[in-house]
């Protein structure tokens, strides 16, 4: 066998071995089923240290929660795909409800049971739909905005329909937050008077481009490139299609920025990118030592103070 013969196999087995290891990534990082890595890899990813206080509290708020009236509810997405919420209503009623936009991996639940108390007790109507892909809604993957922002319409219509006095207010976490941000380009109907979006990322592709070069030390090229590919064939989308940044810029509602200070996970600076770019009314927070989604955690009285004056501004219904 000749030299150019051995170049050659050992260039194919090199592309082979890179998509391989592609497609390992976009498990990861799309997949609800995931396999299993080592934990030493998964803690080289910028934004991993969590407070571990903040499991126990979430624990013991999610029993909490579940004690509660709370009921599930389950329909069917245009393309036959099942759909779950729960619902939350409250003894008396302030005229606000909430739909609460959770982030990648987690559920309505999960990711809202320590500030549902703060909205029970304060009279909003909470509705925490399940993402497809997590939680008990079907789906084999996440969409990082894109089909999350389409199928969290179904929910705003539920809401309009059962509750149609109500006044609605779009609120999500990582993932959530920029499914609520991607659909402030459409969200032109009457009854969604403001969008509150906490630790978003200004586009997928950014965010894991981030996470390569920090973390791994690795430039976008090819890796990020193929699992795009891979996610445009197999879940119908590229990362550089789940981008709040370029709906911001044609956003229809007033938006509220929140994001935590020592967030290293979504990066703080990305909030300031989207505040600028957004070109509607709005408003920016960032709460000092607050690490990734642990903002309500690290500093609930800021935060109940931004969000009650943000929807008493927007609100028809003024407490």
């Amino acid at each position: 066998m000749n030299t150019f013969f051995i170049v050659l196999i050992a260039a194919a087995a090199i592309i082979l071995l890179l998509f391989i290891l592609c497609a390992f990534i976009y498990n990861q990082l799309v997949w609800r089923k995931t396999m299993k890595i080592p934990k030493f890899i998964t803690d080289l990813i910028a934004g991993n240290n969590m407070p571990d206080e903040f499991g126990k509290a979430n624990i013991t708020a999610e029993k909490k929660l579940l004690s509660l009236p709370i009921k599930e509810i389950a329909l069917n997405a245009p393309d036959g795909e099942r759909l779950v919420a729960r619902v939350l209503v409250p003894q008396k009623s302030n005229g606000r409800l909430i739909l609460a936009c959770h982030g990648a991996r987690s559920w309505g639940i999960g990711e809202f049971a320590l500030i549902s108390h703060y909205f029970y007790k304060n009279g909003y109507t909470l509705i925490m739909p399940d993402h497809r892909g997590c939680g008990n809604s079907g789906g084999k993957y996440m969409g990082y905005g894109t089909h999350e922002s389409k199928d969290s319409y179904i929910w705003v219509n539920y809401a309009k329909q059962h509750f149609p006095d109500l006044d609605i207010f779009l609120l999500g976490v990582s993932m959530g937050a920029a499914t609520v941000l991607m659909m402030s380009k459409t969200a032109d109907d009457s009854a969604i008077k403001g969008i509150i979006a906490d630790c978003s990322y200004t586009s997928a592709w950014e965010e894991f481009s981030y996470q390569l070069k920090t973390s791994f030390h690795l430039p976008d090229f090819p890796v990020l490139h193929i699992c795009s590919l891979y996610s445009r064939i197999i879940a119908g989308y590229s990362f550089k299609d789940a981008s709040p940044l370029e709906a911001v810029k044609n956003a229809k509602k007033p938006i509220l920025f929140i994001h935590g200070g020592a967030d290293d996970f979504v990066p703080v600076y990305m909030e300031k990118i989207l505040y600028d770019a957004c070109c509607t009314e709005k408003s920016m927070i960032t709460v000092d030592n607050a690490v990734h989604a642990r903002s309500y955690y690290t500093n609930p009285e800021i935060y109940e103070k931004a969000i009650e004056e943000f929807m008493n501004k927007y609100s028809k219904i003024n407490q």
